[in-house]
């Protein structure tokens, strides 16, 4: 199992549930029957998207990151060999 592509496949499922919490707050701004200010909604709701957003980026990173180690290093060619 390829720890690169685990790492960022969790770290893929946490982006995606920061902008999913963003998006319940977006979408319930107008509920009166909260004790959240709407300046404190639109702060934690821009949080979480900028939080998600780089979380996602970050685990696009690693997820290449670890499609490169998967490749096996060749040993190094002897010049001396007969071919």
């Amino acid at each position: 199992m390829n720890n690169g592509k685990t790492r960022a496949g969790l770290l893929g499922a946490a982006a995606a549930y920061m902008l999913y919490i963003a998006y319940e707050l977006y979408r319930d701004r107008g509920n009166l029957d909260t004790t959240m200010t709407p300046a404190a909604r639109i702060l934690f709701i821009a949080l979480f998207v900028l939080a998600g957003a780089a979380v996602a980026v970050y685990a696009v990173c690693v997820w290449r990151r670890g499609g490169k180690a998967e490749e096996p290093e060749r040993p190094p060619e002897n010049k001396s060999d007969l071919k």
